[in-house]
């Protein structure tokens, strides 16, 4: 079965989790995910619950914009010093208005995604997507924790992630997204090892001056900044991607000096450590 709308799952259940409604006996589709393997659904039944789920989410949109707009209204006015009771009670009271038909659909949503299961696919789910779930929990928070530190690490470059390492990103988000968590634990620690993010950081510029500076006609300079431009797209390494940084400064005063032989022997250092990594 291919992996049913967990953000919309999400999305729907915001103002009630999983568990309160497991304790009411209902089916979420994080419990019918965690066990689809024993169930044995049907492509018929694949196709009323993704069915149910797109209904729920067009009507869901709305009513959440709603949520948040009450909600934003209370946090201002919770902020506010000169609020009254009075005025913080009407709010509150917009805001469970506004939940109210949010949790009718959440409750509808459920009780119909129920009813697509037999009597004894029913009885699977509850019985074993609970310790299932409780699993998938630890992966998830080590995953979303590996995924935020690794974030961090590229966001204190102060530049937009190189091609190479977007590209890793949608494919560690598309494991997430389609709930391989033990995938997406894998692919995280590959990626911390070879971007080498918990290399402490070294703030110092590379030696340019024992390189020789090739080509300095100032067209062949272009090119080899074009064609070392392309390549560092590909870099992964954050210690390299911090050395290239620094190299720029450098290029970047030589260029406004006009110093042809220093701009050459700075594209030698980029294009061999280009050849290396």
């Amino acid at each position: 079965m291919k992996p049913l709308l967990l953000t919309l799952a999400t999305a729907l259940l915001a103002h009630a989790g999983p568990d309160a409604w497991l304790q009411k006996g209902l089916i979420t589709p994080e419990m019918i995910s965690a066990v689809k393997s024993e169930l044995g659904l049907s492509t018929q039944q694949e196709t009323s619950m993704q069915s149910i789920l797109n209904a729920a989410r067009e009507k869901a949109a709305p009513m959440e914009t709603t949520v948040r707009e009450r909600q934003q209204q209370l946090n201002l006015l919770l902020k506010d010093g000169k609020t009254t009771a009075e005025k913080a009670a009407q709010a509150l009271t917009g805001l469970l208005d506004a939940e109210e038909p949010v949790k009718q659909l959440q409750l509808r949503t459920l009780i119909e995604l129920r009813d697509v299961l037999s009597p004894d696919q029913q009885k699977k789910a509850l019985t074993l997507a609970p310790g299932r779930l409780a699993r998938n929990d630890n992966i998830q928070t080590r995953v979303h924790q590996k995924a935020e530190k690794l974030r961090a690490a590229i966001e204190s470059l102060g530049i937009k992630p190189t091609l190479a390492m977007s590209e890793r990103g949608r494919e560690i988000e598309g494991l997430i997204k389609s709930g391989a968590w033990s995938d997406a634990d894998a692919a995280l620690d590959k990626l911390a090892r070879e971007s080498r993010a918990e290399d402490p950081e070294q703030d110092q510029t590379p030696d340019f001056t024992q390189l020789e500076p090739g080509n300095t006609d100032l067209e062949e300079l272009r090119q080899r900044y074009t064609r070392v431009e392309e390549k560092a797209q590909q870099i992964l390494s954050l210690p390299l991607i911090r050395q290239f940084l620094k190299a720029k400064e450098a290029f970047e005063e030589a260029k406004a000096a006009q110093d042809a032989e220093k701009v050459g022997r700075i594209l030698t250092w980029a294009e061999r450590h280009l050849e290396e990594s």
